[in-house]
């Protein structure tokens, strides 16, 4: 067997990456083989088991990333950093085999000058001995001098390996003086290094030790044998990253530890992407670069947030993506709540397993800054009810979520104005009241005591009456899925009627507007929720943000009290998610 093929060696086959795990006979038949992973997990047919004997581990949890190959088998023939670079953005060239083409050198040139074509970009070509100029010749010349005006680099997926950048035997450090990279792109500020051959850390740094404009760095998909460096490399790793604002590793199976430690190499970092890393929990005594700001997490295996704790340590962490985990809880067993700091105003905790409310109160303590919150797509808003058992859609649900945080500023990007804030926070405190009414007295100080809120709106808009129900009617009676509705207008007209909860606004819009005769798109409902709340300060809200949409003068609780009123949107949503109780009022208004 050839002895290049070591573990942790990368190679590729049609275009397929994949990594040396083993090396070696498989019981049950003859010669050797090579146990590999590939990067797409779905390639193999094993996790590197075979027969009931595992032969090698590999890093990703899937079931069939592993194969075994015969090292007969030729891989694809790996890249320079140059052959990518010409690949991707000088591919067309057109070359005659029967033109012999000769680029006049001058005596003491180097033997790199003599062979690379772009430090010869500006010499005489001759055919015949005869100085010529033809288009093709230009063409290629301008391709090259192309690539050398190039900001943005994307050189993802083109089988790129720099081993002469490996560490060798006896050295410290790579080797110094290459200048391959900065003949090539020498203004680039953004590289895409992603899904290539790299086995070393080091053969990174020794491509943007050359590119000393650069700002952003991409290294995706890469499955590193070894990140470990000298301390001369890491001297020179400092250096060479010293611009870098953004730094991305997706998908690259590194260790927390190691990742953590990566970082410590870019001075001047600020923005980190780790997604898809399969990480569970990040162990506290490994904490990033303190001067991020910009922390993605997303797509990753991380059930509480507690698991997070060495992010609290982050004084100027300001956006924390955890999108796509399996977040479900805060803490994890004998852990308590982590408490991160103030400079973190925006969350994202979207498509995560999120099922209860104490979950959403209990942010506003471990994220105490947060003012912007992503949170859409979570089970909690899928079955939501209230207290008397009629189904809430996912915009109430939304809705309950901003009026639990009361810093919050945007929810799921979405700009919460003061009005909105208003019916929300008035529209929870109703249902609390609700919650409390149709439970037993005894449960009264549990039941208050589960909204941390509950103190504040009361002041804010008045404490609720309590009505315990003796006899609550069955929600699957008929009874239950019946709404009586009185219906009337500012000209008099009036009628009263029952319908099913069941009815879409849609059905509900069309019955009314043939009753008083007004054309569908000109037909407002407006609930009357009976719900009185305090006028809102003028200092809350501003005057554009605010209009009373009643002109009808009603005998009020106080001088300084608003009843809260909902507008029936037309739609499919169906009544009984617009309406609460067994009987409403619904006042008609023409557009």
């Amino acid at each position: 067997m050839d002895a290049e093929f070591y573990i942790g060696k990368r190679l590729s086959y049609d275009g397929q990456l994949c990594t040396v795990r083993y090396r070696g006979e498989v019981k049950g038949t003859k010669g050797e083989w090579l146990g590999v992973e590939w990067d797409d997990p779905t390639r193999g047919k094993h996790s590197g088991e075979n027969g009931g004997i595992r032969y090698f581990d590999c890093l990703s949890r899937y079931p069939t990333a592993g194969s075994f190959i015969r090292p007969t088998r030729k891989p694809d023939i790996p890249r320079s950093f140059v052959e990518a670079l010409k690949a991707k953005y000088a591919s067309d060239d057109v070359e005659d085999p029967d033109v012999h083409i000769v680029f006049i050198t001058q005596e003491g040139d180097s033997s790199n000058k003599k062979k690379d074509p772009l430090a010869r970009l500006n010499q005489p070509i001759r055919i015949s001995g005869k100085e010529v100029e033809e288009v093709g010749f230009d063409k290629i010349r301008k391709q090259l001098a192309e690539l050398s005006e190039l900001r943005i680099v994307i050189l993802d997926g083109l089988r790129m390996a720099r081993p002469l950048a490996r560490l060798k035997e006896g050295h410290d450090a790579w080797d110094e003086g290459l200048t391959d990279v900065k003949d090539a792109c020498p203004k680039a500020i953004e590289l895409d290094l992603s899904r290539n051959l790299f086995e070393e850390w080091r053969e990174i740094a020794s491509i943007c030790e050359q590119l000393e404009k650069l700002k952003s760095l991409r290294a995706d998909g890469n499955r590193f044998r070894d990140t470990t460096l000298t301390n001369a490399e890491k001297a020179r790793c400092q250096k060479a990253f010293a611009n870098i604002k953004s730094l991305k590793l997706e998908s690259t199976l590194l260790t927390w530890e190691e990742l953590a430690r990566i970082t410590h190499l870019f001075p001047t970092l600020t923005s980190l992407v780790a997604s898809s890393n399969l990480y569970t929990t990040l162990s506290p005594e490994d904490i990033p670069l303190s001067i991020i700001t910009d922390l993605s997490l997303e797509d990753n295996l991380i059930f509480a947030l507690s698991s997070l704790s060495p992010l609290c340590n982050l004084p100027h962490l300001q956006r924390l993506i955890l999108k796509s985990n399996k977040i479900s809880s805060t803490t994890a067993s004998g852990l308590t709540p982590p408490i991160f700091s103030l400079t973190v105003t925006e969350v994202d905790l979207s498509y995560n397993e999120i099922t209860t409310w104490p979950f959403i109160d209990a942010l506003e303590t471990i994220f105490p800054g947060l003012t912007s919150l992503r949170v859409s797509h979570n089970p909690l808003y899928q079955n939501l009810q209230t207290p008397d058992g009629r189904a809430l859609t996912a915009e109430d649900g939304y809705m309950l979520t901003l009026a639990r945080l009361a810093n919050l500023k945007t929810l799921n990007y979405s700009p919460i104005t003061p009005k909105e804030r208003l019916n929300a926070e008035s529209y929870y405190l109703s249902l609390i009241a609700k919650e409390v009414s149709f439970a037993s007295e005894n449960l009264e100080a549990q039941i208050l005591a589960s909204h941390p809120r509950y103190a504040y709106l009361c002041e804010e808009y008045g404490e609720p009456v309590f009505h315990h129900h003796a006899n609550q009617i069955n929600p699957n009676s008929l009874a239950a899925r019946l709404i009586r509705i009185k219906f009337y207008s500012a000209g008099g007209k009036h009628f009263e009627t029952e319908i099913p909860v069941s009815f879409t606004a849609y059905t509900l819009l069309g019955m009314v507007s043939k009753h008083f005769d007004i054309k569908p798109m000109k037909c407002r409902l407006i609930w009357e929720t009976g719900d009185w709340m305090h006028a809102p300060r003028a200092e809350d809200i501003d005057e554009e943000d605010w209009d009373s949409e009643s002109d009808v003068e009603e005998e009020k609780p106080a001088l300084n009290s608003i009843m809260r009123e909902v507008e029936i949107i037309p739609g499919t949503r169906s009544v009984g998610t617009w309406i609460e109780g067994m009987e409403a009022t619904v006042r008609i208004e023409e557009r």
